[in-house]
């Protein structure tokens, strides 16, 4: 009987096993960890930016420079760099954006390591390795402190894409992946441009099978004035690299309609070992076939993925430690060549990533996709208006209010204006609403969205218009309340109000009144 059972189990395993070997590349992906998905996608004038670090290194304040070396084979433990003793792990990395950039459009901060215990050993048995952890691992991955230049650390709650102490495929080494959006943080800093670190990040000390690794990368999309939109999309997930290739597919975009073609890409990656080769990074080209992509001698078509965090072809030296070989985390930033739009062509709306290796494993958790665009006409959209009166209501009372200012000009009794208004006392006067972890004041409103591209698209409007606008998340609702100005001074935002609603592309403006009960 037990032989029975014995060989039934056998041929479920069997024909499990092949069936997984035999399905749908995507259906694998979320088998080995999480199907890559579009977080966001902007239409802007502006650029992007990545920073980051790693968080496991040889000495936890030196640099690691040697060349020759894996994380396999070293006893990896935390990086700690900032000199405070409520923080058990530290890096940073900084971030300098052009002086003449504008709003911050969108931060993502992403934080990933291997994870199977807190400390492991290994000893030698024979001709092998026995790996073994001490039994003691956090649950709570997805906290972590971060900090903007010159400030204090700030407590950060993320989600969490993958966990892969969930996963018998990756129990070994359980690899996670954590995200939080950081946008506000950003636009609410003091300085933007500096320091900035990520600290009590977890990743198993001492030797896993494989080696241990992690890191952090904060990737930026910023305003600025440039004569070509860009079309920048960011997905995240977790695909493990091995036996199987990869394919991330980029859609919805549009090459130029005429000329060269411009196209970046963003890859941070785990377990990318520098010695290991023939892990690939290819891109198709307009024919279908895919061709390899590489940074010169830094990073070679043979081994993208090689322990190294570059800007283009050139270390990110801005780091502390500024590690040249960071032991197992890649962050790659790599600009297409497009000669003769081979690859990205004109009018083009859709590319494939493909990811493979034959010598060592890996694992992705982001990409993004830069492209210039054609000059857009903005348009924007107003999806809600912070009042309760109907919109027609609405308009009908600003003909009136129109037919009043007619009669005023010939001797009719003159409304009251500015602060002696009735308007100004009632905004004195309200009830503020409370919006948590938002700063305390008057928002002069210009829109408010439901989704980020829109709001990215109506900032751009009013850069180009001069003005200089951020947005704020109401966590309630998800909605993206974009600002002109935000004031302690009721005077100074009706007056900022007032000037607005001249133009009647800002004639619905109208002024937020937070946390000042």
């Amino acid at each position: 009987m037990k032989n029975g059972i014995l060989i039934i189990f056998f041929l479920f395993a069997y024909s499990f096993f092949f069936a997984q070997e035999n399905t749908d590349l995507r259906d694998n992906s979320i088998v080995d960890g999480r199907d890559f998905k579009l977080v966001n996608e902007f239409y802007v004038y502006g650029d992007s930016k990545a920073i980051g670090n790693t968080i496991l290194s040889v000495h936890p304040t030196k640099s690691f420079n040697d060349m020759e070396v894996n994380n396999d084979d070293v006893e990896m433990r935390y990086v700690d760099v900032d000199g405070d003793e409520e923080t058990f792990s530290s890096s940073i990395a900084e971030l300098n954006l052009p002086k003449n950039h504008k709003n911050i459009s969108y931060a993502g901060l992403y934080w990933s390591a291997t994870y199977n215990s807190e400390k492991s050993t290994r000893r030698k048995e024979f001709n092998d390795y026995i790996y073994k952890g001490n039994g003691k691992r956090e649950a709570s991955i997805e906290k972590i402190k971060f900090k903007t230049p010159n400030a204090e650390y700030q407590d950060i709650t993320g989600t969490i894409i993958y966990n892969g102490i969930e996963n018998p495929t990756h129990a070994i080494n359980s690899p996670y992946v954590c995200y939080a959006e950081v946008t506000e943080l950003l636009n609410d800093a003091g300085e933007i441009n500096g320091e900035y670190a990520v600290a009590n990040m977890r990743a198993t000390n001492g030797y896993i099978s494989g080696g241990s690794a992690g890191g952090w990368m904060l990737y930026v999309i910023y305003q600025l004035p440039t004569e070509r939109a860009k079309h920048i999309t960011t997905f995240n997930g977790f695909a493990l690299v091995n036996k199987e290739p990869v394919d991330i597919k980029y859609e919805d975009f549009k090459g130029l309609n005429q000329g060269y073609v411009k196209t970046e890409i963003t890859l941070p990656a785990l377990e990318g070992d520098l010695t290991l080769y023939q892990d690939e990074c290819a891109i198709m080209r307009k024919d279908k076939t895919f061709y390899p992509l590489s940074n010169g001698t830094t990073r070679s078509q043979y081994n993208f993925f090689n322990s190294r965090i570059m800007e283009k072809d050139t270390y990110d030296s801005k780091r502390i430690p500024n590690s040249k070989n960071t032991l197992g985390f890649d962050i790659a930033n790599i600009t297409v060549p497009n000669f003769k739009n081979d690859i990205i062509d004109n009018n083009i709306t859709e590319t494939t990533l493909r990811f493979k290796t034959k010598s060592d494993r890996y694992y992705l958790f982001f990409t993004a996709f830069k492209t210039e665009e054609n000059p857009i006409l903005l348009k924007p959209e107003i999806i809600e208006r912070k009042s309760k009166t109907p919109i027609k209501q609405k308009q009908e009372k600003v003909v009136e209010r129109q037919k009043e200012g007619r009669r005023t000009s010939v001797g009719k009794k003159e409304k009251r204006k500015g602060f002696d208004s009735d308007e100004f006392k009632k905004l004195a006067n309200r009830k503020s609403t409370l919006i948590p972890d938002l700063k305390s004041g008057y928002y002069v409103i210009t829109n408010v969205f439901t989704d980020a591209m829109s709001a990215g698209k109506w900032e751009t409007t009013l850069i180009t218009k001069g003005h200089n606008p951020k947005t704020f998340i109401d966590a309630k609702t998800n909605k993206r309340y974009v600002y002109a100005l935000q004031t302690e001074s009721a005077k100074e935002a009706f007056t900022k109000q007032q000037d607005l609603i001249r133009d009647r592309l800002y004639k619905d403006t109208w002024i937020l009144k937070v946390n000042l009960d």
